[in-house]
């Protein structure tokens, strides 16, 4: 039924109680941050090197407590800020401070109506300060901006979630835990998909075209990675000091998908040598081939999984070369066949070693081939 509909309610019961005598208590329908916010403003101040703000002090930044994970703050101390943490409906919008951080936190996020209006008084306002938002804080910016926020059949949960930066189109593993996901087809004029989910296509994250703002789905402190994306708390500050940050480009479209693909087989084996080359090549060629893809086989090995794959009911590569993978032999067949993109890390050392050598020679920038997955 999970699979079928989604995340669901339930209860455990012990045997002999009755369904009825449990409540049965749904977490959508309640301000859970109101639970797990702080109840009076609490200040930080760090005993590193003081971070200089455009007026010559130190910086002084707000964080909106959603729920706050004790990492964002030991990130901040560690940068060396002033950091005034404020409950989820606290009124900052009065307070003295060079930039807005909005935490993560749990629970439907049209719940925090307070917190969404004092969000949307500041981004509206004639002069914007940076403002930087985590988890919840990308949904809260997202409905202070305009957006429409649902709730996701199972939500994105784990340490390895796949998003890609759409100014780059560089992919990060992240860590996430949440149930609601940013409509990011509701983004008005102005703003535009900053993260994106590689694996289901939802919102990771927004961004402002022009204004120092800026949020994500995703938990850049959580470790995943480990440090792979908690560049962003240094764009963040980076904006603070009035510094430009490449944080406000306009992200680039996705490269146009490949027709034809280059696959190095591994070198000379031995029987029962190296099999888990031979595997993953011939899960390469099935992936590829998934695709639409052409795919070119290098392999000095007859008898292989790779070379052989159709007798296991697999569709093969398109051409097969029985050939030693040098940069020789692979430059003749890369002449020949024009592939666009070559895959070298499915022949452990022998093929790395070539696209290495390949690279170095220029061979692969004569001919446009891309490496890929490497």
């Amino acid at each position: 039924r999970i699979r079928e509909h989604g995340a669901m309610l339930g209860k455990v019961l012990m045997p002999g109680v009755s369904s009825s005598s449990v409540p049965q208590i749904d977490p959508n329908q309640l301000n859970l941050v109101a639970q797990v916010s702080i109840k009076e403003p609490k200040l930080f101040v760090s005993h590193a090197a003081p971070r200089i703000a455009v007026h010559g002090g130190r910086m002084r930044i707000v964080a909106v407590d959603c729920g706050i994970k004790a990492n964002i703050i030991r990130y901040f101390m560690a940068k060396g800020v002033e950091l005034l943490l404020v409950p989820w409906d606290y009124d900052f919008t009065n307070e003295q401070y060079d930039g807005l951080f909005i935490s993560n936190g749990p629970g439907d996020p049209t719940k925090c109506r307070k917190a969404i209006a004092h969000l949307k008084k500041v981004i509206e306002a004639d002069v914007i300060k940076p403002i930087f938002g985590i988890c919840l804080g990308n949904q809260l910016l997202a409905l202070a901006a305009g957006c429409k926020t649902y709730k996701m059949k199972y939500g994105n949960r784990g340490a390895n979630q796949p998003c890609i930066d759409t100014r780059t189109n560089r992919c990060y593993i992240t860590a996430q835990n949440h149930g609601f996901a940013v409509d990011a087809s509701s983004l008005p004029e102005g703003w535009e998909p900053f993260f994106v989910n590689a694996n289901d296509g939802t919102n990771e994250g927004i961004i402002h075209k022009t204004n120092p703002v800026f949020s994500v789905q995703f938990h850049p402190e959580a470790c995943a990675g480990p440090t792979d994306t908690d560049f962003l708390f240094e764009m963040f500050l980076h904006r603070v000091a009035g510094a430009h940050a490449a944080v406000t480009v306009a992200y680039t479209p996705a490269p146009a998908p490949m027709q034809k693909v280059l696959l190095l087989g591994s070198g000379g084996l031995s029987i029962g040598q190296a099999g888990e080359f031979d595997y993953s090549g011939s899960q390469a060629i099935k992936a590829l081939k998934e695709e639409g893809v052409q795919v070119v086989l290098i392999n000095p090995n007859i008898a292989s999984v790779q070379t052989n794959v159709d007798g296991q009911g697999q569709q093969p590569a398109d051409r097969v070369y029985l050939m030693p993978v040098t940069p020789e032999f692979v430059e003749e067949v890369i002449e020949r066949e024009k592939p666009e993109g070559i895959i070298l890390s499915m022949g452990g050392q022998t093929g790395l070693n070539c696209g290495i050598e390949l690279e170095k020679r220029g061979i692969l920038e004569k001919y446009g081939v891309r490496g890929l997955g490497t």
